[in-house]
């Protein structure tokens, strides 16, 4: 069971690197969690806009690493 200061005070859930399977685009994830507070939250590939889903407290941020590999420049697939 979680206490009131868990409860308050959000945490660092997951710090990961993706690749957008649509475009090849290489972006890092981080996940806020808060203790009761998570839910499905959608976060987005910066280079083609793919949307994705993780269990969080609010929106992960995203940060590109590394640009698209399909050749294609649109922001949509």
């Amino acid at each position: 069971m979680s206490n009131a200061y868990e409860a308050a005070h959000g945490y660092l859930k997951d710090d990961f690197e993706q690749t957008c399977d649509n475009c090849g685009a290489v972006f890092r994830v981080t996940v806020p969690g808060q203790k009761g507070h998570e839910e499905s939250e959608e976060y987005y590939c910066p280079e083609c806009g793919k949307e994705y889903h993780v269990r969080a407290s609010n929106s992960p941020s995203v940060i590109l690493i590394a640009g698209r590999t399909d050749g294609k420049t649109n922001k949509r697939g």
